[in-house]
């Protein structure tokens, strides 16, 4: 079959086109929208769905990304259609013949003013397109960004109080309470060291943590969600596994504890060559001694001493968000990191470090036996961890890091859960008397994103790219063969070579001769554009004749 004719082909066709295909693009997204909305009013859903769901996330981004540059090649067709038109013209090197793109059009503008063209008019139109579509895809990502959150199921507010960061003396005191002294004290301590323990690992010298905080309303509604109650739109408990549940808690202050550590060989310090750790505390130069005695290593007894000092910091943080059910009760990883990025901004928290090593080295020299529990228990998790050779320095300053950090983690978690169970009793009233803040929980899907309203972000995405689509179409509904002609030649190479052929010039029989192209215009006359000047335009001679 032989090739299509350039006279035969109607040069409007390509108008018809783009936006036929910028309305299946936008009737997609839609559609997305549509489906995203209805997915999270369901209260269950199938696993398939998640494929579903993920399948469809990316063909709206595909889908909305050639919505962006049909529309931008579009408008921008009509736009240097019509200057080629006019009188004045483009400088020849500025045309842009092949698919126009935001590069290509800036460069163009940059040939312009590198020529000195004195068409303001037309570099405030190119730059104009550029500017419709950059805002098209800022506004487009915003309501992505917005799509990308969790459809919200079920939310309700809450008032909550966090310990303090001062004032907490006798809190501090109850941190160290011997081991079998209170049962439930000895239990709060417990479950602190091992909360640290998860945190830090083997080599955790730099910890991100948010002081505990209490919510009388957190509770009401952990047991309303087992009683399945579904008045309040709640899933049932044997449904959660399907839910994000997320407790938001605004202006947190949150901590940050670092430690640094020096090592030294020391002689044996125990005549009888038994294994010991004694564990110091000076309230001058606020250090944390660790002095380990005949520590084995495979067959060798190595003696060091471990001298720590410690940081802790503190700052306000406007968004707190905990998963729940959490295994650990901390902040979701990407709070923490925040913390840990702005840890040079937070405050120095001066008088709970006073304070704390004040109490620290009174409660330190009991016998050991008689020790709190996070003392005795991280004294020994050091010594029966130990894996340093006798030499390596290194070693044994990461071991007391990590130690140095988990101890003192412990202590601050226990004396703000001490200092919170004190007032737990009136909570109700603590909360309303108090400068307690706000904050909620709530239930989102895991599968179902879309934001609270997908619609309405959906709405804004196409917004731009749809009323380009329209203006585009006006001058074919209103019949306007000027612009008609304008952004056939801006678009089509085809009709620009066309445009610009001396006629009798057949180009190797490549094009046909001078006649008027079906669709265009009823008069026979072709307009031509003329090179002059190293600028491209309507040519003199022909201003006066109709098209």
């Amino acid at each position: 079959m032989s090739p299509r004719n350039p006279q035969d082909v109607l040069s409007a066709v390509w108008q018809w086109e783009n936006p036929l295909k910028c309305f299946l693009l936008i009737i997609i997204i839609v559609v997305w929208g549509y489906l995203l909305d209805t997915c999270g009013e369901q209260p269950d859903y199938i696993p398939e769905i998640q494929k579903l769901m993920s399948l469809g996330s990316f063909i709206m981004s595909i889908s909305f990304s050639l919505l962006t540059r049909i529309t931008f090649s579009h408008i921008f067709a009509y736009v240097q259609g019509f200057f080629l038109l006019s009188k004045q013209g483009i400088p020849f090197q500025a045309v842009i013949c092949e698919e126009s793109t935001p590069l290509r059009v800036l460069t163009a503008c940059f040939i312009m003013l590198k020529q000195k063209h004195n068409s303001i008019h037309q570099i405030i139109s190119y730059l104009g397109t550029l500017i419709i579509y950059i805002a098209s895809i800022i506004i487009g990502a915003y309501a992505a960004s917005k799509l990308a959150t969790p459809y919200i199921f079920y939310e309700t507010s809450i008032n909550w109080v966090q310990a303090p960061t001062k004032g907490l003396n006798s809190s501090l005191y109850s941190a160290f309470t011997p081991e079998n002294s209170f049962g439930q004290f000895n239990e709060i301590q417990f479950n602190a060291l091992s909360n640290w323990n998860t945190m830090t690992g083997v080599d955790g010298n730099e910890i991100a943590f948010m002081p505990m905080a209490i919510a009388k309303t957190i509770k009401e509604l952990e047991q309303n969600l087992t009683q399945n109650n579904q008045s309040n739109n709640q899933p049932s408990n044997n449904e959660l596994t399907k839910w994000k549940l997320e407790k938001v808690f605004n202006n947190v202050g949150m901590q940050y504890l670092a430690s640094q550590c020096s090592a030294n060989i020391i002689p044996p310090c125990e005549i009888d060559g038994r294994e010991s750790v004694h564990v110091m505390a000076g309230k001058e130069n606020q250090t944390i001694s660790w002095r380990l005695c005949n520590l084995h290593y495979n067959t060798i007894n190595t003696s060091m001493q471990i001298d720590c000092n410690i940081s802790i910091k503190g700052g306000v943080f406007p968004l707190i968000t905990f998963e729940y059910p959490s295994a650990n009760q901390q902040p979701r990883e990407e709070d923490l990191s925040q913390v840990l990025m702005k840890k040079n901004e937070l405050k120095e928290l001066e008088e709970i470090k006073n304070n704390l090593f004040a109490i620290m080295e009174n409660a330190l020299l009991r016998p050991f036996n008689y020790s709190d529990p996070i003392t005795k228990n991280v004294a020994m998790q050091l010594a029966s961890a130990w894996s340093c050779e006798p030499e390596n320095v290194t070693c044994a300053q990461s071991k007391g890091t990590a130690a140095t950090v988990r101890y003192v983690g412990a202590l601050l978690d226990t004396t703000s859960v001490m200092y919170l169970a004190e007032i737990s009793k009136n909570i109700t009233e603590f909360l309303k008397n108090n400068s307690s803040t706000t904050g909620s929980f709530r239930i989102s899907h895991r599968v179902c994103l879309g934001g609270t309203n997908p619609m309405q972000s959906i709405g804004i995405m196409i917004t731009i790219p749809l009323i380009i689509v329209i203006i585009g179409l006006l001058p074919l509904l209103y019949n306007n063969k000027l612009w008609w002609l304008a952004a056939d030649i801006g678009n089509n190479y085809i009709a620009f070579a066309r445009s610009i052929s001396p006629c009798g010039e057949n180009w190797d029989n490549e094009l046909p001769e001078c006649t008027a192209r079906p669709g265009e215009t009823k008069f026979k006359k072709t307009v031509r554009l003329n090179i002059k000047d190293n600028h491209i335009g309507l040519s003199s001679s022909l201003h006066d004749n109709k098209t």
